[in-house]
């Protein structure tokens, strides 16, 4: 029994919703409009280079405008659609338009052949078009060979190039080319086009579920209409959510927003199931801290302002869950959310188990110190200052540095971003008194470090100066301290301290840092603590004792 082609063979989506004039490309207005005047205006160039990501209709631009010079009725900025040239170029069939694939034919002896090829007139229309795809694959050597035409290309030849990596064509290329970069469309306006096409196709989705297929295109229509076809073909009646996670493979919103819940409480273990639950249905764990990553950035984009929600990739039920999860963290500590998770990400690359790095990363984030009660306890502390009158009981300078020490390096969590201080922070003049001592160097060092660069004063404030000889100062760290050591170790920031150092020493100085059990315990800092007074015997303040036991300060008496 033979069997029978049916005649009216399926076509996918992709292929079947392919633009067929200017007005029908979506998302690409900018270059629509340009070249739509060019043809108005009898201003049409012999090469065009067409770049940008994959799918946002590059070739279908390329094909339109072959279509608007060949027409009957052409060069038109309406093309018929329905003339032979018309049909012909749309069924890759014309003599006169060539689709040429620059990775197969990327050679010389290729190249050669086009230029052979270019000398004769077109067969039915008006121009000769030579579309070449990819046109970044050609050698250098084909390249050259098609420099020259061209140059001085035959009035009846324009040639269109279509490349997702336009930064590889040679500039010689590039400046005889007339450049259109071509966008990423906007998730909105893709979920608009998917769900034209949906009602077209009598297909019936979830709003949600139309959303999320946008968002997983990543710009693309195309890569869009492609898998809104294979949900279509895999869903038995209506394609949901949880069709398209369990087709792509997608990390669930609800799984994300389970696990910011989780950091938000500091429950290290409920964070931890959330993340093996994903891990056990196969998901990647690159994949699912990118995921992790956008949701950081959408919850500091709504703490900035909640009139940045137009920025947000997301379905209006998604916004209103963000704008309630964000009243659950601050925005420092987002700060450190991003600073850590970027971190592990770096270290997912070079580690192959990777389900290790980003498990201690949620554990470490939900046992985050409280960053909030510094800040509170700060302003208590001034309150009280300035209130109480003159009170034999003062906090001790240890104290006081150790709470705004805290604050600072709280700060200075985030990753290259620099606050300025409030206190006065100028320079030490050049006439301040110079020593050979590191030890008497030390507080100046932190001034002026902590006038320049803040972060660099906070993580060397940790630290204590052991050594001085031979014009290499020792200055150690604890061992529970090595992210401060390591990030001092850089070379710009090792290079700010020598040379500040170098200054106050008066001698070339090099910095060498060591790993100790313990610090000796000396305060170089903010200057020895009082001697000699006689003792109080008042009780503390309650806010005292609580900063006290906070952070191993002390209570001297004058």
């Amino acid at each position: 029994m033979t069997a029978v082609m049916d005649p009216k063979a399926y076509v996918v989506i992709a292929r079947k919703y392919r633009p067929q004039n200017f007005d029908e490309v979506i998302g690409q207005d900018h270059v629509s409009t340009t070249l739509k005047n060019a043809i108005a205006k009898n201003r049409i160039g012999h090469a065009y280079l067409f770049t940008g990501p994959r799918g946002v209709g590059k070739t279908s631009m390329a094909r339109i405008f072959s279509k608007a010079l060949n027409c009957k009725d052409g060069p038109t900025v309406n093309p018929c659609g329905k003339c032979v040239s018309c049909l012909e170029i749309e069924g890759t069939r014309a003599l006169d338009v060539l689709e040429i694939d620059g990775a197969s034919n990327r050679g010389i002896d290729e190249i050669r052949a086009l230029r052979e090829n270019v000398k004769f007139a077109p067969a039915a229309g008006k121009f000769k078009i030579y579309i070449i795809d990819e046109v970044h694959q050609i050698t250098a050597d084909g390249f050259n060979a098609l420099l020259k035409t061209l140059e001085e290309p035959p009035a009846h030849v324009k040639f269109i190039f279509a490349t997702t990596a336009a930064h590889k064509v040679p500039a010689t290329i590039l400046s005889r080319c007339q450049r259109f970069d071509f966008r990423r469309i906007p998730t909105a306006v893709i979920a608009a086009a998917l769900g034209a096409i949906c009602k077209t196709e009598k297909i019936k989705i979830d709003d949600d579920a139309l959303f999320v297929i946008a968002k997983s295109a990543d710009g693309s229509l195309r890569d869009g209409q492609s898998i809104l076809d294979q949900l279509a073909a895999s869903s038995a009646e209506k394609i949901t959510t949880e069709n398209i996670v369990q087709s792509l493979g997608m990390i669930e919103e609800e799984r994300i927003f389970e696990l910011f819940d989780a950091l938000a409480a500091r429950d290290a273990r409920g964070a931890l199931v959330v993340l093996d639950g994903a891990m056990k249905e196969g998901k990647d764990p690159a994949l699912f801290l990118e995921r992790v990553l956008e949701h950081t950035r959408d919850l500091l984009f709504l703490h900035v302002s909640e009139k940045l929600n137009d920025l947000l990739d997301a379905s209006d039920a998604h916004k209103a869950d963000l704008l309630k999860q964000k009243e659950k963290l601050s925005k420092e500590e987002l700060f450190y959310f991003f600073g850590v998770f970027t971190h592990t990400l770096q270290i997912l690359k070079r580690f192959e188990a990777r389900r290790v790095p980003l498990e201690v990363a949620l554990v470490k984030l939900a046992h985050r110190a409280p960053t909030e009660n510094i800040s509170v306890l700060l302003e208590r502390l001034d309150r009280l200052g300035k209130s109480a009158p003159a009170s034999p009981t003062v906090l001790s300078p240890r104290l006081g540095a150790d709470l705004r020490k805290a604050k600072e390096k709280e700060d200075a969590e985030i990753p290259d971003i620099e606050e300025l201080p409030s206190e006065d922070l100028s320079l030490p003049s050049s006439r301040e008194k110079k020593s050979g001592n590191l030890d008497e160097a030390w507080p100046l060092l932190l001034r002026a470090l902590k006038a320049e660069k803040i972060s660099v004063a906070s993580y060397l404030a940790e630290g204590e100066p052991c050594d001085f000889s031979n014009g290499v100062a020792k200055i150690s760290f604890p061992e529970r301290l090595n992210f401060h050591r390591e990030s001092l170790e850089v070379a710009e920031n090792k290079k700010l301290i020598e040379r500040h150092l170098s200054s106050f020493l008066n001698q070339s100085v090099r910095i060498e840092f060591e790993c100790v059990k313990e610090l000796s315990g000396k305060n170089f800092a903010q200057g020895r603590p009082a001697e000699g007074l006689p003792p109080r015997e008042e009780a503390p303040p309650a806010v005292l004792k609580s900063a006290m036991e906070l952070f191993g300060g002390k209570i001297i008496r004058e």
